[in-house]
């Protein structure tokens, strides 16, 4: 039999061969003059353990919480009594109501512009109070109202196009949306009609029915999940990782990190927040969650108990192989450590028998 001196493995012999995720309590440390025939003595009775094939892999759970970032007020010039209202966690999407004052809807329409301004057509030959000669009324905001009009059916026999120009057909087409949501039909409209906005919004208030309108408070509609963490743990979330989420109630759902963030509080310690993008449409109530993640080292690899590694002499490392009443010392390549396992690479096959030193 080949005789070799095996040493006693360290963190640093571990970083030298790129391993990292592993201590040397991990490892079994033989004597720094031990031969083996004496590891195999120190050993005896041997315990042993299989190789196996396969992902390393573990999974990690983190405490999170699921919410709907800053709320704020919808930008609508309109007033009154309500008459009706949503409840709070609604979600609002282009062409409903956001809230009912006076009888008359406030309606959600898609669009990046504030309706900053009255859009209506401007007759020929009309001006301003300062006598100056009006010009039609063109600009991103009417290009989102006709493309609302169109995405709501008003389209005016067809006629109307998405040209950024308030003509007769633009008129025409919000006369008959006025029509359809109990709005008197002047072909006029501003921002006690319509709120633009990029996005579906839910709503997070309940300004009470008969009260005059005061504010309505409302937040994006998609929920975002928050994972605090520490400077160690955040390897764990990298941006892109897949992660499943239990979200408050029980509901299961599956989602990517998007965003590391970090800041360094008083006492000069640097924490972590991960957030992360849920898929699908999600609706769930603002709470406590539940992020797991599975972190894969190496795939399709061959993998023992770090406590089965052995550390040579001449550098590297080497499994303990059972050969009848002796062992044979066959050196592997580690090349990922993680929760008491090993990532190898050398003469071995999956099943074989490796001793794993008391």
């Amino acid at each position: 039999m080949r005789r070799r001196t095996v040493l006693a493995v360290s963190a640093a012999v571990l970083a030298t061969a790129g391993v990292t995720g592993a201590t040397a309590s991990q490892l079994w440390a033989a004597p720094a003059d031990a031969t083996n025939d004496d590891a195999v003595e120190a050993a005896a009775p041997q315990r042993t353990a299989s190789v196996t094939r396969g992902d390393l892999s573990n999974t990690e759970e983190f405490s999170a919480s699921l919410g709907y970032g800053s709320t704020w007020n919808i930008d609508t010039t309109a007033d009154g009594t309500v008459t009706d209202r949503h409840e709070t966690g609604t979600i609002v999407k282009p062409g409903d109501t956001l809230i009912e004052l006076n009888r008359k809807p406030v309606t959600l329409a898609d669009g990046d512009v504030p309706l900053y301004r009255e859009l209506r057509l401007v007759k020929s030959g009309e001006r301003d109070d300062l006598g100056n000669k009006l010009t039609k009324l063109q600009g991103d905001d009417v290009s989102q109202l006709q493309q609302f009009l169109l995405d709501q059916g008003f389209d005016d026999s067809e006629r109307l196009e998405v040209d950024g120009t308030f003509g007769s057909s633009t008129e025409r087409a919000v006369k008959a949306w006025q029509k359809d949501r109990g709005l008197a039909e002047t072909g006029k409209v501003d921002a006690s009609q319509l709120v633009f906005s990029s996005e579906p919004l839910r709503i997070s208030s309940e300004p009470r029915v008969g009260e005059t309108f005061g504010g309505l408070e409302v937040s994006t509609a998609t929920p975002e999940v928050t994972v605090s963490t520490t400077n160690r743990k955040r390897g764990s979330l990298p941006e892109g990782a897949d992660v499943a989420v239990s979200l408050p109630g029980g509901a299961e759902a599956t989602g990517t990190v998007v965003k590391q963030e970090s800041e360094i509080g008083a006492d000069g310690t640097r924490s972590w927040t991960i957030t992360i993008e849920l898929d699908g449409d999600v609706t769930a109530e603002s709470g406590s969650a539940e992020v797991t993640v599975e972190n894969v080292v190496a795939t399709d690899t061959l993998i023992v108990p770090v406590t089965a590694l052995l550390a040579l002499a001449e550098g590297g490392f080497a499994v303990e192989v059972p050969n009848g009443a002796d062992t044979t010392l066959t050196p592997v390549t580690v090349s990922d450590v993680l929760d008491g396992r090993a990532a190898i690479d050398g003469d071995l096959s999956e099943g074989d028998t490796v001793v794993v030193p008391e």
